[in-house]
């Protein structure tokens, strides 16, 4: 190598070397948003895996009607609002909107393309309940729970959500449910990442005073 290509190369450097520098965080940035997927794209891929629960697990749909009352065993009602309900007990009294208390047992997992993670405070007595205040409100949809501080301890608090709140508004003290809850109505943490919530079982019990 000559003389003046080993100084051409030496000049060229530094600028190659900034130049890479400048324009490094556009091209993290450029990545960062390929990455975040839009909210049609994230509810394409929530009814695609449902489906896919739905058929693997071979589960029974029928779309429910407003206000139904009567519901056939091991059948997942279809709600307006999405929700997925198959109902084991009907229980007894129905919630008083802005007065009844609510605590929630339950157990079950999130999946998308497959199972995520579980959780379990209705065997694991490790685990308090979630309680909350049935309300019957219209908040940009509808909203039918207001979250309930507990005492500082092992919860499934974040889990709340109006997927497990809207079974109140027709069932009673006592019911048991299955749900499958898309994140539109699911806990605020499934809502980014577009991950689906089912619930092999939901225990509802009216606190007493």
């Amino acid at each position: 190598m000559n003389a003046s290509i080993a100084l051409k190369m030496k000049r060229t450097f530094p600028i190659l070397f900034f130049v890479s520098i400048l324009f490094a965080p556009l091209l993290l940035s450029c990545k960062k948003e390929k990455e975040i997927k839009s909210l049609t794209e994230l509810l394409r891929e929530e009814e695609k895996a449902i489906d896919n629960f739905i058929r693997s697990n071979g589960i029974t749909v029928e779309e429910a009607r407003e206000g139904q009352q009567e519901f056939k065993p091991d059948v997942y009602y279809k709600f307006r609002n999405n929700l997925y309900m198959c109902v084991l007990d009907k229980g007894g009294e129905l919630a008083i909107p802005e007065k009844t208390r609510v605590n929630v047992r339950m157990r079950g997992y999130m999946f998308k393309e497959k199972k995520e993670f579980s959780f379990d405070n209705l065997s694991n007595g490790g685990y308090q309940d979630t309680e909350f205040l049935y309300v019957d409100r219209y908040n940009r949809g509808a909203l039918h729970f207001i979250k309930l501080p507990s005492a500082p301890s092992s919860s499934l608090n974040s889990l709340m959500c109006e997927g497990l709140a809207f079974p109140m508004s027709l069932l009673g003290n006592g019911a048991k449910v299955r749900l499958i809850i898309p994140f539109s109505i699911g806990p605020e943490m499934n809502y980014e990442a577009g991950i689906s919530m089912f619930c092999e079982e939901v225990r509802y019990e009216f606190s007493k005073f």
